[in-house]
């Protein structure tokens, strides 16, 4: 009884694969079912090839309903169709239309002489953009609840890292005053043991392996395609423009170095990485303080592993379909939308001073993996992602950041203690842009950490008084201390008014 349970939940659970037979068939249903003389908007991908029995009175190219990397996939026997496209001098032709591009096209649609297949005499023909292929496809996005259960039942790590995985799949937001793109950089580093780390590798590969050319970064730059019912072959470039592009290292040399080809997309977050680092954790490492989720997996946690899912494999498509919806509905964040952030990173900040004291305060120093004021920029990249992720804006979402960065803090703690002489390279950086007492370090410590979240870097007087009166200050002592900054130099006034740190 309990077994047939288990099946019926099961079946309850599954969802159908958006799978490329289904997408072919469809385009053939509605192409089929157009009467000859009727205007028509179809959409697909260009292929600037010329069909059978083309008559010389125009140009004629062939439009298929699959990307170019499933279309090369199909098998010899596998169904598969396409739409003639007759275009002239008269024909409006806008956007990026290339082989390979996703276009959209409006006409008249008529029989074509060849077989059943159906021709557009094209009025225009717009290039699109690859993400909205996949949005035509809205019926197919996965819930929340279903994006969690296939990464639980493929991917098994610690709840933060696994959850921060899933987050980064979704891309980033433009934030708004930054330069970085989409990108994110889920970034894993080993630490002594390298086992786990392998095993990780291993399972973004899986990962990476089975996602579409089209959303592979590092991989060719055309992709060639034969079709051995018509007998003619295609050479199509990469329809996808955008960020959302996924990289892995191919070769365990990857894992210690990025290759040049990918270097320059990664670090300017023109790219998703999952980069497993076969280094052992060095605070002072570049990547550790520009990465959204700079993870170390230390001795005492249980090793990372996968499983293979066929039903993870099916379900890409379904994937794809869900965060380029939510990458529509979430493009960019402006200050208004990371208010709660920055709120509740300024807690965190202070309350992980009172916590840990030195060691926390040598991660935060400005070569150190938790740098404050590019913590507050990776923090709102993450912020950004969960967003996506969760489809709004929630005060659970700044906690959930928050739970993210304790956890990288915790990681990194655990190396520092094997590290002293980083530490103390750490700290003396630190000391030299908080100097002074106690009651001077505290003060200029909130100074940073208010210029972190701003996106000028400028902080009100009045606001910075009002946060060390929050602190415990007296008003008149935070008056005098803040003019104090400004004489020695610590603390810059760019207009009466405003202020901001030096270093």
């Amino acid at each position: 009884m309990e077994r047939e349970i288990l099946e019926l939940l099961s079946l309850e659970r599954t969802r159908e694969p958006l799978s490329p037979g289904r997408r072919v068939r469809e385009f053939q249903k509605t192409i089929q079912t157009l009467k000859n003389g009727e205007d028509v908007e179809l959409k697909g991908f260009l292929l600037a090839r010329k069909p059978p029995n083309a008559p010389r009175d125009a140009v004629y190219y062939l439009l298929s309903p699959l990307p170019p990397s499933e279309l090369a996939s199909l098998g010899e026997n596998d169904f598969r169709t396409y739409l003639v496209i007759r275009a002239t001098e008269e024909t409006l032709v806008s956007g990026e239309v290339k082989p390979g591009n996703y276009v959209l096209v409006r006409g008249i649609i008529d029989a074509y002489p060849w077989g059943n297949m159906r021709v557009v005499y094209a009025s225009s023909i717009e290039g699109m953009d690859y993400p909205d292929y996949w949005k035509d496809y809205q019926e197919f996005a996965l819930s929340k609840s279903e994006v969690v259960d296939l990464f639980e039942r493929t991917v098994y790590l610690r709840d933060d890292m696994r959850n921060a995985l899933i987050y980064s799949v979704y891309g980033v937001p433009y934030i708004i005053g930054e330069s970085w793109g989409e990108g994110f950089e889920f970034t894993v580093f080993k630490y002594r043991d390298d086992s786990g780390l392998l095993a990780l590798w291993k399972a973004f590969k899986y990962f990476h392996s089975n996602l579409p050319w089209e959303v592979r970064l590092g991989s060719e730059r055309v992709i060639e395609v034969d079709d051995p019912f018509l007998g003619i072959d295609f050479r199509l470039g990469n329809p996808n423009a955008s960020d959302m592009r996924y990289y892995t290292p191919l070769t365990k040399r990857g894992l210690v170095k990025l290759p040049k080809k990918v270097a320059g997309d990664i670090v300017s977050k023109r790219a998703i990485g999952l980069l497993p680092r076969n280094l052992d954790a060095d605070p002072l490492d570049r990547m550790a303080r520009l990465s959204e989720t700079p993870f170390v997996l230390v001795p005492s946690e249980e090793k990372p592993y996968f499983e293979e899912n066929r039903e993870f494999l099916q379900l890409i498509p379904n994937l794809l379909v869900t965060v380029f919806i939510q990458r529509e509905k979430h493009k960019a964040l402006d200050r208004e939308k990371t208010r709660l952030l920055e709120e509740e990173l300024l807690r965190w900040l202070k309350e992980s001073r009172d916590d840990y004291g030195d060691p926390f305060r040598a991660l935060t120093a400005p070569s150190g993996p938790m740098n404050v004021k590019l913590r507050a920029e990776l923090g709102k990249r993450v912020f950004g992602s969960i967003v996506r992720f969760n489809g709004r804006v929630t005060k659970r979402a700044a906690r959930e950041v928050k739970l993210i960065n304790e956890a990288i803090v915790n990681d990194w703690m655990v190396v520092l203690k094997d590290r002293p002489r980083e530490m103390m390279r750490l700290l003396r950086e630190y000391r030299a842009y908080v100097p002074g007492t106690l009651k001077a370090q505290r003060a200029l410590e909130i100074l940073h950490d208010l210029a972190s979240v701003s996106p000028s870097g400028e902080v009100t007087k009045e606001e910075f008084i009002r946060e060390l009166v929050k602190d415990g200050f007296q008003r008149e002592d935070a008056l005098e201390i803040t003019e104090k900054f400004i004489a020695t130099g610590y603390v810059y006034e760019p207009f009466p008014g405003k202020i901001r740190p030096i270093r």
